[in-house]
């Protein structure tokens, strides 16, 4: 209860301020873009746009939670939890070190990824 909560509290202050609220309609396809562009840049460096496309991410993944558009945040999610996959993965194969941290951030990106899609699924 306490998490929908949040999220109609979110709802009413994106819908409420004037900078956020034409910003709605872009939630999902900026998210989803952004999240593709942060996998993206696993292989291709953009190097300091990419710091422009997280915050951007954050912002529109926000805007979208409050949306409570559960399935397309368990897709972001999802899609930032492959974002630390790959470099885990290429650390552990090409450079043979293992980096506990990039675990952490995909179990902790995956199972909210989960727990979104399960909601979206009710």
């Amino acid at each position: 209860m306490g998490f929908e909560n949040v999220c109609k509290s979110l709802n009413n202050y994106f819908s409420n301020n004037k900078l956020f609220a034409p910003l709605q309609v872009f939630a999902l396809p900026v998210t989803i873009v952004c999240a593709a562009l942060l996998v993206l840049n696993n292989f291709i460096s953009f190097s300091g746009f990419q710091h422009i496309v997280l915050i951007a991410f954050w912002l529109f993944f926000f805007i979208l939670l409050a949306g409570e558009n559960y399935l397309m945040v368990a897709v972001a999610l999802g899609l930032k939890a492959v974002d630390y996959l790959i470099p885990f993965l290429r650390g552990l194969f090409k450079y043979h070190s293992f980096w506990w941290y990039y675990v952490l951030y995909v179990a902790i990106f995956g199972y909210l990824a989960y727990v979104s899609y399960k909601r979206s699924v009710k």
